[in-house]
């Protein structure tokens, strides 16, 4: 085993808005797994966020991808004990599925020496996650921007967000699974909604990179998915309308239900006290938090 004994990944949001598919960005929320040599085969024990919903047997995704990594790439396994200390609340549009095969690839080069590339580390990644928006963010930090061919590797952009902006996550108490969530989604869209989100694409992304925070209202403005999913989330319709002081932008944080805002800094609780209060009138508890932006992307831990 390496000097390393454990690795921390970021949760993540993907899409914000019009970019279905299209952009991830890593958020100060972590998953945390320390490894040490156990007995008589493997273990998990969990703690934190929705740890009581995380199987701890063979079903456990982190160790499922680990004991996969080493059949791959023909390693041997002895018997291991991982702790899980969680932050990253389960099925919530907020990347714990990414976290959790990303962390158990981490634990294999741990365990086994076998350290792997950006490029290796995507490639087995994305076999367990198709969607490589949030498996990038997770890796590497920042705002990612991945454009996928085929069965081809993923090619990524990495920007750096000014400072200026807060992330306000607000998380309905209730899970809604990305199977379900692309079930609500048609088959084909008309040029013009296209046209319509590509074209506030292009303004995200430009607003992201140079911190012209007034674009954001505007930019996050889609009609790809969010229209569609608000059959699943009530009060969902009401939050992208809000106006609020020192609310720049929302959309629902990959396929929901979380609700990520984009504030002035001094104006983060009150714009998640105004979120939670419209969910609240549909009947949805909800709990507030507020992040910001993860730089660093995967760390391992000594």
């Amino acid at each position: 085993m390496s000097a390393f004994r454990g690795v921390r990944i970021p949760g993540s949001t993907s899409n914000l808005g019009p970019a279905f598919d299209c952009l991830g960005c890593a958020l100060a929320i972590y998953l945390e797994v320390r490894i040490e040599p156990g007995t008589g085969g493997f273990r998990v024990n969990a703690s934190g966020t929705d740890s009581a919903k995380m199987p701890v047997g063979e079903e456990n995704l982190i160790l499922r991808v680990l004991r996969r990594m080493a059949e791959r790439r023909g390693k041997a396994l002895e018997p291991l004990t991982l702790t899980v200390q969680n932050g990253v609340p389960l099925a919530s549009g907020l990347g714990s599925s990414a976290t959790a095969i990303l962390a158990g690839i981490s634990c294999y080069e741990i365990a086994t020496g076998d350290w792997l590339s950006f490029d290796e580390i995507i490639d087995y990644g994305w076999e367990f996650e198709p969607h490589p928006d949030n498996l990038a963010a997770c890796l590497s930090g920042g705002l990612t921007i991945p454009a996928t061919a085929g069965a081809s590797r993923p090619a990524f952009l990495k920007l750096c967000v000014p400072d200026g902006i807060t992330p306000v996550l607000v998380i309905p108490e209730f899970e809604v699974s990305t199977r379900t969530a692309r079930k609500v989604l048609p088959d084909s869209y008309s040029r013009s909604d296209v046209v319509f989100n590509i074209q506030r694409t292009a303004q995200l992304v430009g607003a992201l990179a140079t911190g012209q925070w007034e674009f954001l209202a505007e930019a996050m403005k889609d009609r790809m998915h969010q229209p569609y999913r608000t059959s699943l989330i009530p009060g969902l319709e009401q939050v992208l309308a809000l106006k609020a002081e020192g609310l720049y932008g929302a959309a629902l944080s990959g396929a929901g239900p979380t609700v990520l805002a984009l504030a002035e800094p001094s104006r983060g609780e009150h714009v998640g006290r105004r979120i939670a209060d419209v969910f609240r009138d549909h009947g949805v508890s909800v709990r507030v938090e507020i992040s910001r932006i993860d730089t660093e992307g995967r760390r391992f831990l000594e």
